[in-house]
């Protein structure tokens, strides 16, 4: 059992951002060779259509495979249902893809930079 189910109920909008993660992770995991992590944020205790996930690879290539299988974005966006993520603010929640080469390529390796 992870930590945060003790500290944020399943009907918080935090509560819901992190199993929403937590399940994003398992369905990347099968497709996604090399290390990868999710990063999660934005002003949603302001409104929740503020928020952004970003699935976090090492290449490119690997990063245009996963934009490509419209698949996988779908089953993504559809955590957003199952975990009832207010439904006025689900089509503005951004889902998206990065790699450490664009990050490199481009802000110097800063990733806070880079989403920012």
């Amino acid at each position: 059992m992870k930590l945060y189910t003790e500290l944020f109920s399943e009907n918080s909008i935090k509560g819901k951002i992190l199993r929403i993660k937590d399940d994003m992770e398992r369905l990347i995991m099968p497709v996604c060779k090399e290390k990868f992590w999710i990063e999660c944020y934005g002003a949603h205790q302001i409104d929740p259509k503020n928020l952004a996930f970003w699935i976090c690879v090492q290449a490119d290539k690997t990063k245009e495979r996963l934009e490509s299988e419209s698949d996988l974005l779908n089953t993504l966006r559809l955590l957003l249902v199952k975990y009832n993520y207010p439904e006025k603010a689900r089509a503005h929640v951004h889902i998206g893809f990065e790699s450490q080469d664009t990050v490199d390529r481009e802000s110097n390796g800063d990733w806070y930079l880079h989403l920012k």
